[in-house]
C-alpha cells in the first residue's frame, strides 16, 4: 500500500508539473515570446493616445477619454471610431519581422534620417516613439526604428498605411450620433408641414398630421439614413452667418429623442451646395460646422407622407391566431393555427388537411392599400364579395370585408374603421380554390 500511495504522489506530481511547466509556463513563454516580437509592446485596450507627426504637417493627435477617440490637435473635434480602432488595431499587431543591428549613421538607407512618419503611442505611464521610414524591396515591410535607439526594424507596411490619412479621413463625419433602437419620437418639420412620429413597444406610430399606425420599414428606412449619413465636406468650422447657408431657416428639420433623454438631436437642412448638384448644406445644431449631405438624404426626409402610412390591410401575426374564417359568397373555409401550421376544418372534404402557408396565409398578407380614405370607414352597408374574421389567441376578433365595385376594388378594417382601394391582383387573391392550397 505504501507503494502504492508513493506512486500516486509522484503521478499527481508529474501532472502538477505537466501542467505547471508545459501548460501554463507555455502560455507565459508564449506570451513573453510575442511580447518580445511586438514592436509597441502594448495592447490594443492600454492605448491612450497615439500622435502621428508628417514633414510639412501639423501633428494629429489622437486622445481617448471614456472609450471614446477625439482629435486634439490640429482641432477639437469627435473622431472616426473605424479609423482609429484600425490604427490602434495595427499598433497591437505590428511585429519585428527583422532587426539590423548598430546602424549607426547608415539610417538614411532605411529612410530614417527624415522619417515618413513619427507615431508617439501613450500607454498609460509607457511611451512609445517610432519613427517609420522607406519600404524594403518587396513593399509590403517598412523600415522602423525606436527613438534613442540605434537598432533598425522591419515591420509590416499596414502600420503605416492605417495612420497615413488625412484630416478629414480621421473626424467623426455622421451627422447625427444616435441609437436607433432607443429612438421613440422623430419628427421632421419641412416648411409649413409636420410629420410626427413615435414608438411604442416595437411598433411605430404618426401622430402628426394623422393619427394611426405607420410604416415600420419606411421609418426603419429614415433611421438607417440619419445612422449612416456622413458629411461630405466640412465647408466651414463655425460660422454666425446662417442665411449665407440657408440654415437661418432651415429647409427640412428632423428632430430625434431617445428613450430616457429628455434632450432632441437634430439635423438642419439648407440650400443646395454652390457647385455641388448632388449635395446640400447642413448642421448639426450640437456642433458648430456646416458640412454637406448627400441628396439622398434630403429625398429620404421629404418623401411623401403616404410613405410613412401604414398600407398593410391585414396586419396581424400568424403565429397569434388561433383560427381564420373565410366567408366568399356560399363557401366558408376555416383554418386553425396549430403547432406553426395552418389546419383546415371546412370545408369537410378537406378537413384536417394541411393548407400550405405560402399558398395560403403570405398572398393574403401581402395584400396593401394603393389609397387609404381619411375618413372613418366601417362595416360595409352591403354584403362584402369576401369576409374574414381572425379570432385572435387573446380572444379577441379582426374583421376584414373585401367588395367589388365596378372597376374599383375596396378593403376594409372593419375594428379599426379603416379603408381604401386595393389593386384587381389583391383582390384576386381572395378566390382561390381550397384544393390549390393544400
Amino acid at each position: 500500500m505504501k507503494k502504492i500511495g508513493l506512486l500516486l504522489v509522484i503521478f499527481l506530481g508529474l501532472i502538477a508539473f505537466v501542467y505547471l511547466y508545459e501548460i501554463e509556463g507555455g502560455k507565459k513563454r508564449q506570451e513573453a515570446k510575442e511580447r518580445e516580437e511586438s514592436l509597441f509592446q502594448v495592447k490594443q485596450e492600454e492605448v491612450t493616445s497615439i500622435e502621428i507627426a508628417r514633414a510639412g504637417q501639423d501633428p494629429l493627435l489622437l486622445v481617448k477619454v471614456d472609450d471614446k477617440w477625439s482629435i486634439e490637435k490640429p482641432m477639437e473635434t469627435a473622431a472616426d471610431k473605424a479609423s482609429v480602432d484600425s490604427l490602434v488595431g495595427s499598433v497591437d499587431l505590428a511585429r519585428i519581422e527583422r532587426t539590423f543591428e548598430e546602424v549607426g549613421s547608415g539610417a538614411e538607407k532605411y529612410g530614417l534620417k527624415e522619417p515618413r512618419m513619427t507615431l508617439t503611442v501613450q500607454a498609460g505611464e509607457l511611451t512609445r516613439v517610432v519613427h517609420v521610414g522607406s519600404k524594403d524591396f518587396t513593399g509590403s515591410n517598412t523600415y522602423v526604428q525606436m527613438a534613442g535607439d540605434t537598432k533598425v526594424h522591419l515591420t509590416a507596411d499596414s502600420l503605416y498605411t492605417t495612420a497615413d490619412k488625412d484630416l478629414f479621413q480621421w473626424r467623426d463625419k455622421k451627422v447625427l450620433t444616435l441609437d436607433r433602437d432607443r429612438v421613440r419620437t422623430i419628427e421632421v418639420q419641412r416648411g409649413d408641414e409636420k410629420i410626427r412620429l413615435s414608438k411604442e413597444g416595437e411598433n411605430w406610430a404618426l401622430e402628426v398630421p394623422l393619427q394611426e399606425p405607420a410604416d415600420k420599414s419606411a421609418v426603419n428606412s429614415l433611421l438607417s439614413s440619419l445612422e449612416t449619413t456622413e458629411a461630405q465636406k466640412f465647408v466651414v468650422e463655425e460660422t454666425q452667418d446662417l442665411p449665407q447657408y440657408g440654415l437661418s431657416t432651415p429647409n427640412v428639420v428632423v428632430r430625434l429623442q431617445e428613450e430616457g433623454d429628455d434632450q432632441w438631436k437634430a439635423l438642419e437642412l439648407g440650400k443646395k451646395a454652390e457647385g455641388e448638384e448632388d449635395h446640400y448644406l447642413a448642421r448639426n445644431p450640437a456642433r458648430s460646422a456646416v458640412f454637406t449631405v448627400p441628396k439622398s438624404l434630403l429625398e429620404k426626409l421629404t418623401q411623401k407622407l403616404w410613405e410613412f402610412r401604414d398600407k398593410d390591410v391585414i396586419n396581424v401575426d400568424q403565429d397569434e391566431i388561433d383560427k381564420v374564417i373565410f366567408h366568399r359568397g356560399e363557401v366558408e373555409i376555416q383554418a386553425r393555427r396549430e403547432d406553426y401550421k395552418w389546419i383546415l376544418e371546412k370545408p369537410d372534404d378537406q378537413k384536417d388537411k394541411e393548407a400550405l402557408a405560402y399558398k395560403f396565409w403570405y398572398p393574403i398578407d401581402d395584400i396593401k392599400f394603393e389609397s387609404i380614405d381619411d375618413s372613418k370607414v366601417g362595416a360595409a352597408s352591403g354584403k362584402a364579395d369576401v369576409q374574414i374574421e381572425i379570432l385572435m389567441k387573446d380572444g379577441s376578433v379582426r374583421t376584414f370585408e373585401f367588395l367589388q365595385q365596378g372597376e374599383q376594388y375596396r378593403a376594409r378594417k372593419v375594428e379599426a374603421e379603416r379603408g381604401g382601394s386595393i389593386s384587381k391582383e389583391s383582390f384576386e387573391k381572395l378566390q382561390f380554390k381550397v384544393e390549390d392550397i393544400v
